[in-house]
């Protein structure tokens, strides 16, 4: 997985604010969150990160941001 998060981290928010959602998305799937990707991992960090580089956990960010 090749995921460049100094470049993601400059267009979405800053580091602060992509390592927030890494974390706070980590927690969730810890506490049975149904992953937003196809991945054969069970690892949440590996899902998470997974997620980001898919850009599914940036969309669910802006998507619960919005309500």
């Amino acid at each position: 997985m090749l995921l460049d998060v100094d470049k993601l981290s400059q267009s979405e928010g800053g580091t602060f604010y992509v390592t927030t959602l890494l974390i706070r998305r980590v927690r969730e799937l810890v506490n049975g969150s149904p992953k937003l990707i196809n991945t054969d991992s069970d690892d949440p960090v590996e899902i998470a990160f997974e997620e980001l580089n898919s850009g599914k956990l940036l969309q669910a960010a802006k998507d619960r941001e919005e309500k």
